[in-house]
Parts: C-alpha cells; sequence; structure tokens
C-alpha cells in the first residue's frame, strides 16, 4: 500500500493527551499499522481503522507551500552566491532578496500553521497480547 506523506501532519495521544507532529517514517508505520511511540510517555501508539480512513482522506495543503519556501531559498542563494563570487555588485539587490526571502518565509509560516491545523489523527495505546507484559 502506498502511503501518502503529508506534511505538517499531528498525532493526539490517548494515553497522555499529547499532541506532536509526525514524519514520513511514522506516517509510514501508522499505514502499515505497526505502532509509534508517543514523544510524551513513551506509550507504543497505533491508529484505529476508523482514525485510519481519516488519515488515508487527507490532502496535501502545505505542499505548494513548502514549494515556495523552497524557491524563495533557492533565489536568496543565488543572489548571495552571485555577491560573493562578483558577479553581483549591487548592494540594494542584497537587501531586497533578504526582505523578500525573510518576509515571505514569515508569511509562509502562519499560512502553513493554518492550513495544516485539521491534520490530526487520534492513536490509542498499544494493548499488550496474551502473554505479553505492560
Amino acid at each position: 500500500m502506498s502511503s501518502p506523506v503529508i506534511i505538517g501532519m499531528k498525532v493526539h495521544c490517548n494515553a497522555c493527551e499529547k499532541e506532536f507532529p509526525i514524519g514520513k517514517k511514522q506516517q509510514m508505520l501508522l499505514v502499515e499499522d505497526k505502532p509509534i511511540v508517543c514523544k510524551g510517555c513513551n506509550s507504543e501508539l497505533i491508529m484505529s481503522s476508523a482514525q485510519k480512513q481519516r488519515f488515508l482522506g487527507f490532502d496535501n495543503p502545505a505542499k505548494y507551500l513548502m514549494l515556495v519556501s523552497a524557491g524563495l531559498g533557492l533565489l536568496g542563494v543565488i543572489i548571495f552566491g552571485g555577491t560573493f563570487l562578483g558577479l553581483l555588485r549591487s548592494d540594494a539587490l542584497v537587501l531586497i532578496t533578504v526582505a523578500v526571502t525573510v518576509g515571505g518565509n514569515l508569511v509562509l509560516g502562519s499560512k502553513l500553521k493554518n492550513a495544516t491545523k485539521h491534520l490530526m489523527v487520534d492513536l490509542d495505546p498499544k494493548l499488550p497480547r496474551d502473554g505479553e507484559s505492560i
């Protein structure tokens, strides 16, 4: 099964009530019905089938925002590299690039937070099987 990797994905631990972000590896483990460890209480957490269906229904709203952020970073590297190598001699261009890069990333940060606010699933503690200790 192919797992969607969702930028800004968060989980809620039903054992300790902590919320924390998860990355690609943890998302893939959950889709494969394997547990992940809670960052708050160190419990092994699993996703119910209802939460799994909810997760698989999420889109990836932050993907395009991350591409814009990468573009701003690339612009900054090109301008600063050109200035460092002596190819560009305009201080105004460097100042404008700094302002656009920093301002753009500040705006993108708030947009990213708003776009990923709803991307959360509830995880339950894994119950031990017969014969396993807690």
